[in-house]
């Protein structure tokens, strides 16, 4: 396949596509609770099923991207190669971090004076 502008340009837009829905996903909360819907929507929940289910997320995100784009033209397939690479990203590395970086949680007063005792 040959890169030429205009798919450089695709693969872009699909990047840019598949990032929108990622941080539309965290920003759920948000929306749910100003339309009144956050006993059915919770973006925590919905991360967390993603980061058990890996491959069926990688899966189901690519019937999307590849069902709506298509396989026969070249742009729609660079299109659908960008949400690719976006979606392995967030699956498969961003999404494990975050929840790691979470787990740890912010640092207590209690835990920054126990560290300054031990220090000084």
């Amino acid at each position: 396949m040959t890169l030429t502008p205009s798919t450089k340009g695709s693969f872009l837009a699909g990047v840019g596509l598949w990032l929108m829905f990622w941080a539309l996903l965290f920003k759920a909360d948000e929306l749910t609770e100003a339309a009144h819907l956050k006993r059915w929507i919770d973006s925590a929940h919905c991360t967390r099923w993603i980061s058990r289910h890996k491959s069926t997320s990688l899966l189901c995100t690519e019937l999307v991207n590849y069902g709506t784009h298509g396989v026969s033209d070249p742009l729609g397939v660079a299109f659908a190669l960008g949400g690719t690479f976006v979606n392995v990203l967030m699956i498969y590395l961003l999404l494990p971090c975050r929840e790691r970086i979470l787990r740890r949680g912010t640092p207590t007063e209690t835990s920054i004076a126990q560290f300054r005792k031990e220090v000084i």
